[in-house]
């Protein structure tokens, strides 16, 4: 798979303008900002450098940092950030690799996942491009090196791989980090040869099945994503797991496959309640599977959760806007995409830091959408 990209460039506040030196030549030498700043109010540099770096701005007495920033806003001056790696021959960007859908940043992963990217460096010496991909015949090897030319290392968070793709990425030596979600569904992680992060899905699928029995409920639907999903792959293998678990058999009828988006949880809700007994409760592979569920049911009329529980997974924004108030699986994002950056930087500083496969926990958030069955 060869992609092309189009590049969307996103800074920390800090970075938001590039590194505007401000400069005058002054009795034929050149000052830089920072220097001239130490002339003009007669202090040391290390003084303006401190006044000026969030960690240590503390260190610089209110009155003297205040009037710091007052100058550095007159000059407009503004650190760049990345200096400091710049300084050691490191190039201070991360490339980060989505795909290239026009609404992929209003998904509920995506949006999550590059805000997450963008909080985890804004405070940090790094900065991130992020890179949007659309798929054609080739290499993703020759796509990478491509991309990879402008960044220190690469996170890759686009569209699935094939195993021979992934098996290809032993030909790519620079610092790469693969969100497991785009491996195949039955590709040996550990046999990756580079970083691998992602969520266990399993285990929260688990949590999500149990919870729901623990309420008293025996006869459940689950609505699944495509099982050449890893993702979803997951999470359908952990409800079947932790339903067993609780001795709940899943027959073949109770089980409504689909794609990841509202029309299926609409789909599905419809096919569970046409049903002569009609399920206690939905178990919903994606939260976006869930609010067509709930959407469905208050359609027909049907009381959620009083007439029929919904869970989720994922735990983006609208879970908590909908109503009834989602119970779902959280997705740790935000600690997903700060260890990323964490791990990348580490790599980038050891070559030969060896090989991270690892999964963060998803974890059960009890809302509305779920009730003990009554009886």
């Amino acid at each position: 798979m060869n992609c092309y990209t189009y590049t969307v460039k996103f800074y920390s506040l800090q970075s938001y303008t590039i590194d505007l030196c401000y400069s005058i030549i002054m009795e034929g030498k050149k000052l830089s900002g920072i220097r001239l700043m130490a002339q003009e109010l007669g202090v040391s540099i290390a003084t303006i450098s401190r006044a000026l770096n969030p960690d240590t701005s503390h260190l610089v007495k209110e009155a003297r940092r205040s009037e710091i920033l007052e100058l550095a806003d007159k000059m407009r001056y503004r650190p760049n950030p990345g200096a400091r790696l710049i300084q050691k021959g490191i190039n201070p960007t991360i490339g980060v690799l989505i795909p290239g859908q026009e609404d992929v940043f209003f998904s509920e992963f995506y949006g999550r996942f590059t805000g997450g990217m963008i909080q985890a460096t804004k405070d940090s010496d790094w900065e991130v491009r992020i890179n949007a991909l659309k798929g054609d015949a080739g290499s993703i090897v020759d796509e990478l090196r491509r991309v990879g030319l402008g960044s220190s290392g690469l996170i890759y968070a686009g569209l699935p791989l094939t195993a021979d793709e992934v098996n290809s990425l032993s030909n790519y030596h620079s610092p790469l980090i693969l969100m497991s979600s785009v491996l195949p569904a039955s590709y040996p992680r550990e046999t990756v040869k580079c970083h691998v992060l992602g969520v266990d899905n399993y285990s929260g699928a688990v949590a999500a099945a149990k919870y729901i029995a623990e309420l008293g409920h025996q006869h459940i639907g689950l609505i699944l994503g495509p099982d050449e999903s890893r993702d979803f792959s997951e999470r359908s293998r952990g409800y079947a797991h932790g339903l067993q678990a609780a001795g709940i058999e899943v027959r073949e009828e109770m089980v409504y496959k689909g794609s990841y988006d509202q029309e299926t949880g609409r789909a599905g809700c419809e096919h569970f309640l046409s049903m002569k007994q009609v399920p206690t409760a939905l178990i919903c592979a994606s939260d976006n599977i869930a609010f067509g569920a709930l959407d469905f049911a208050k359609d027909r009329g049907v009381s959620c959760p009083k007439d029929i529980s919904i869970i989720g997974f994922d735990d983006g924004p609208w879970a908590v806007a909908c109503s009834p108030k989602l119970t779902t699986i959280r997705q740790p994002l935000g600690t997903l995409t700060r260890r990323a950056v964490e791990l990348l930087a580490l790599s980038v500083d050891d070559p030969s830091l060896a090989y991270v496969h690892d999964d963060l926990e998803a974890v059960l958030n009890i809302r509305e959408s779920t009730s003990v069955l009554s009886s």
